[in-house]
């Protein structure tokens, strides 16, 4: 059992991109990992949601996002930010190689969790797809499994994965009385 008390999450800062990129590389094949100027993007448009794992100054890890307006992760979604989108889609989640297997990566999801249900107080859901292997990861961090996913990202099968806010008779019923 990994206790994090030693580990920091915050935004990530402007000048934390370049170290965001090189886990980003380090962690996706070539052909799933974003670009730099799409990290750069998603920071610049969303940096409440872009967040890292700080190991003192060091960043060890981080989870980017932005909003969609749609209930489901659609590929369009991968490089847009539609602000007040009912949905959070988190793209990347990236832990330093020799911080990995240790916990790291499920302490930031239950802390982006945590962080979104608290500040992002128009979100409905919390998107991400993922390979079939890394569904066991986010189950533990609190996601529940939704569909096959349509988005073709490289080579392999994706699978969405949500975390429902707000239920969808609440959802419903607001939209029902015009709010």
């Amino acid at each position: 059992m990994y206790t994090f008390d030693y580990l920091d999450i915050r935004p990530l800062h402007k000048d934390d991109i370049n170290v965001a990129f090189d886990l980003e590389i380090e962690g996706y094949p070539e052909d799933e990992a974003a670009t730099y100027d799409i990290l750069n993007y998603r920071h610049t448009e969303a940096p409440e949601l872009n967040r890292g794992c700080f190991h003192g100054d060091e960043l060890i890890g981080f989870v980017s996002a932005t909003r969609y307006h749609e209930d489901t992760l659609k590929d369009e979604a991968m490089n847009m930010h539609i602000p007040n989108g009912e949905s959070v889609c988190i793209h990347s989640v990236c832990v330093k190689e020799s911080r990995r297997r240790q916990g790291v990566a499920t302490h930031m999801l239950k802390e982006f969790i945590n962080y979104v249900k608290h500040e992002e107080k128009d979100a409905h859901r919390i998107l991400l797809i993922c390979k079939s292997k890394l569904i066991p990861l986010y189950t533990r961090a609190g996601f529940i499994f939704k569909c096959k996913s349509n988005v073709v990202h490289g080579k392999e099968t994706w699978y969405e994965l949500e975390v429902q806010l707000k239920s969808r008779e609440n959802c419903e019923e607001l939209t029902y009385n015009g709010y």
